[in-house]
C-alpha cells in the first residue's frame, strides 16, 4: 500500500500478462523469395517477442510452426509455461492447419497480428513480394477457420515497426489475459446485498456459466473470525503502513485502530480464499451495528482493491466484476456513484461512501485519513481516505444482466475525462467527470438505458477498445456509450 511515485498523475502498474508467440510459416513457395526467407521469419518472431516485451508483455513461449505436428508440440511446450493468451503473427500466406495444430490444443484466448513487412507497395512488386508481404493472404485463411467455429479472436493489422500496432497488440493481450483470469477467478460473497438492492445482485450460478467465474459465498461471521485474530502487533504494522501513506486527521484513536484491524481481517481472507475480489454488505448486526467492530469497513475495502483485490459494498457482485476488470486493464479503479449533473457545464459529480484506490492518487498530493463523515451519527465512525482524482483520460465501467443476449450478462463502458475541477467539502474520494460522446444528459441517458446499476468503476485512461475485447474473448455482451 503506497503512493504512486511516478511523474505523471494516476501512475499505475499494468499486470503483466503470459503470452506465447506463433509465427505460422509455409515453404510451398519458398523458391519465390529466396533460401533466406525462414531465417527472415525467424527474425520477425525474435523482433516481435523485444516488442511486446518492451509493453510489459510477458512472452513465455514462442515458435516458428511449418506444420501441423509442429503446431501440436509448439502446444505441449506452451502449455507447460502457464500461457493466458496466444498470439498468431501472420506475415504470409500458410494453410490455416499449422496454426490450428497449435490453437486446437491450446485453448487461450487469440489475437491475430496481421503483419506486412513493408508499410508500402514496392514499384518492383513481383512473384516474390506476393509471397513475402502476404499478410493479407495468410491471415483469412486461418480467421475464417476461428469465425465458422465460433472461437472468439481479436485482429490487429499494421506494417512491421509500427509503433501504434505492437501498442494495439500489447493491448488485446492484455484483454485477453484479463478474460483468462476472470475464468479462472474466484469472487468473495460476504452476506448478501442490502435489503431491497436486487439492482446489485445476481445469480451465483448464472454468473459462473456466463463468465467461468467461482462465487464464494461467506458470512459476516468469516469476516469476525478473522478481525479477532488480528493482534495488536499487526495493528500496530498497519499503523505504521498508514502513517508513511497518508496525513492523518483528529478522529478517535480506538476507531482508527478498528479500521486497521478490519483492513488487517480483509487481507488476511482474501489470501486464505486466493480471491481475485469481493462483495460485502456490512450493513449488519455482525459488523457495523455490532459491539466490535461496530464501524464501516470502507477503509479495509479501498486498501484490499489497491493490493489488487477489488472490492465493493451493498453486496454488489455485479459491480466487483466490472472493478476486477478495470483494475486489471488500467492498474487502478475506483468504486463509485454518479451522484449529480451539472448541466451548464456539461460534468457529472462522482464520489462514494469510503472506499478508495491509491494507485489512482495525484502524483505528489498525500491522501488523507480520517473520519467518514458519512457515519458521523453512528456511535464509532470508521475511516476513511480522502483525495480528489488527477486530470485526465478516464472510463467509466459497468457490468449489468443482459437478457437479450445469450450469455445473460454484458459489460457497459463509456469514455471520458476528469476535468480537474475539485469539490472540496466533497467527503470521500471522487471528482469530476465528463463524457466523451454527446451532451451530459444525452451520455447519462445512454448510460443508465444501458442496465448499468447506480455503482461502477471508474479508471484511468480510455478502456472501450479493450473492454469490449475482454468481453469478446468472455462470449458476454459489450455497449460503449
Amino acid at each position: 500500500m503506497t503512493i504512486p511515485i511516478d511523474g505523471e498523475p494516476g501512475y499505475h502498474q499494468k499486470a503483466a500478462p503470459r503470452a506465447a508467440v506463433v509465427v505460422p510459416y509455409w515453404d510451398f513457395w519458398e523458391s519465390s523469395v529466396g533460401p533466406d526467407f525462414r531465417s527472415d521469419r525467424e527474425n520477425l518472431l525474435r523482433s516481435v517477442g523485444d516488442l511486446l516485451g518492451e509493453r510489459n508483455i510477458d512472452v513465455v513461449w514462442q515458435g516458428l510452426v511449418d506444420g501441423p505436428e509442429q503446431g501440436v508440440r509448439g502446444a505441449e511446450e506452451a502449455a507447460a509455461r502457464g500461457p493466458e493468451a496466444v498470439l498468431v503473427v501472420q506475415s504470409m500466406a500458410v494453410p490455416p492447419s499449422h496454426a490450428l495444430g497449435l490453437l486446437d490444443h491450446l485453448p487461450r484466448p487469440v489475437v491475430i497480428w496481421a503483419v506486412q513487412r513493408s508499410a508500402v507497395i514496392p514499384a518492383d512488386f513481383n512473384a516474390g513480394h506476393v509471397t513475402s508481404l502476404g499478410a493479407t493472404v495468410g491471415t483469412p485463411m486461418i480467421t475464417n477457420m476461428l469465425h465458422r467455429t465460433r472461437r472468439a479472436f481479436e485482429l490487429v493489422v499494421s506494417p512491421e515497426g509500427s509503433e501504434r500496432g505492437a501498442a494495439e497488440v500489447a493491448d488485446r493481450l492484455r484483454a485477453a489475459a484479463v478474460a483468462t483470469r476472470l475464468r479462472r477467478a474466484r469472487l468473495a460473497r460476504v452476506g448478501r446485498p442490502l435489503d431491497g438492492y436486487g439492482c446489485v445482485d445476481a445469480d451465483d450460478e448464472e454468473l459462473g456459466r456466463s463468465l467461468g467465474i467461482e462465487v464464494v459465498a461467506l458470512t459476516p461471521h468469516d469476516v469476525l473470525r478473522h478481525y479477532a485474530a488480528v493482534d495488536d502487533a499487526q495493528a500496530a504494522s498497519w499503523r505504521q503502513r498508514v502513517v508513511g501513506s497518508f496525513e492523518i486527521e483528529p478522529g478517535p484513536e480506538d476507531d482508527l485502530d478498528r479500521s486497521l484491524r478490519l483492513a488487517a481481517a480483509l487481507e488476511a481472507l482474501d489470501r486464505e480464499g486466493d480471491f481475485a475480489a469481493g462483495a460485502m454488505n456490512c450493513h449488519v448486526p455482525e459488523i457495523r451495528f455490532g459491539p466490535d467492530p461496530g464501524l464501516t469497513p470502507c477503509f479495509g475495502l479501498g486498501c484490499e482493491t489497491t493490493r489488487g483485490v477489488p472490492w465493493t459494498c451493498t453486496g454488489d457482485v455485479l459491480t466487483a466484476v466490472a472493478m476486477l476488470v478495470a483494475k486489471q486493464l488500467s492498474g487502478a479503479a475506483l468504486y463509485h456513484e454518479i451522484e449529480a449533473i451539472d448541466f451548464k457545464t456539461g460534468e457529472v459529480a462522482v464520489a462514494n461512501s469510503g472506499e478508495h484506490d491509491l494507485d489512482w492518487c495525484s502524483d505528489g498530493r498525500v491522501p488523507k485519513l480520517g473520519p467518514n463523515p458519512w457515519y458521523d451519527a453512528d456511535q464509532r465512525t470508521g475511516y476513511r481516505a480522502h483525495f480528489e482524482l488527477p486530470t485526465g483520460p478516464a472510463s467509466l465501467v459497468g457490468f449489468a444482466p443482459q437478457p437479450e443476449h445469450p450469455s445473460g450478462f454484458g459489460f457497459v463502458v463509456a469514455e471520458g475525462e476528469i476535468t480537474g475541477r475539485e469539490l472540496p467539502a466533497n467527503p470521500t474520494v471522487g471528482g469530476v467527470f465528463r463524457f466523451s460522446n454527446g451532451s451530459v444528459a444525452e451520455a447519462w441517458a445512454r448510460w443508465t438505458a444501458s442496465g448499468v446499476n447506480h455503482h461502477s468503476a471508474i479508471s484511468p485512461g480510455h478502456l472501450a477498445s479493450a473492454v469490449a475485447a475482454v468481453a469478446n474473448f468472455a462470449n458476454v455482451d459489450c455497449t460503449v456509450v
